[in-house]
């Protein structure tokens, strides 16, 4: 059995650190505290430097608003998952995977692996992966360089990164209704 070195010194004030690890935290005793009995001891967790670095992971979470009481909803779709239905009453839609489904949502984000086929009408979408049908932005469309849309868009603002694709009828939703058909070719901003 292992047995720790007692501190030999209790009115030293220099920190002794013997590690004692509980999981990946490591608990550092110091002997730079002096007790009432005599015991010297401190412990301070201490994170090692390769989890410091790990990335932050993102969940699903439901925010509460503190003026109004109401949630936010919020859906992911991770890479490599394959979705059918309609999504509704969703804040923030970000898909990752393929998806076949009628969309209604607050913000799209179709991210490089994502892919969309059937009918979108959202508030705000960033494109950059692929959407097939008929998607409705009453806001801003922002088409990004690895993004491609085609069939029939609406959108209130239109931004098109250099390499980012749409074709088929585009029609903005201001005032005036401008009607265009484009055969695959590449829009830049």
């Amino acid at each position: 059995m292992f047995k720790r070195p007692k501190d030999t010194d209790s009115s030293s004030s220099d920190n002794e650190t013997l590690p004692l690890s509980t999981g990946s935290r490591i608990i550092e005793k110091t002997s730079s505290t002096t007790h009432s009995d005599g015991e010297t001891s401190a412990n301070r967790v201490v994170t090692p430097s390769y989890e410091a670095r790990k990335p932050a992971v993102r969940t699903l979470q439901t925010h509460s608003s503190s003026n109004t009481g109401a949630t936010t909803a919020n859906l992911h779709v991770g890479r490599g998952l394959k979705l059918e239905g309609k999504i509704q009453s969703c804040d923030s839609l970000v898909i990752e995977g393929d998806v076949q489904a009628t969309i209604e949502s607050g913000t799209l984000t179709i991210t490089e692996t994502g892919e969309v086929r059937g009918e979108a009408t959202v508030e705000q979408a960033e494109i950059n992966g692929k959407f097939d049908g008929t998607l409705t932005v009453k806001k801003c469309l922002t088409i990004n360089a690895t993004g491609k849309i085609t069939g029939t868009v609406r959108y209130g603002e239109l931004k098109v990164e250099q390499g980012g694709k749409i074709s088929g009828e585009i029609q903005s939703t201001e005032g005036t209704a401008t009607s265009a058909r484009k055969s695959d070719n590449a829009a830049s901003a």
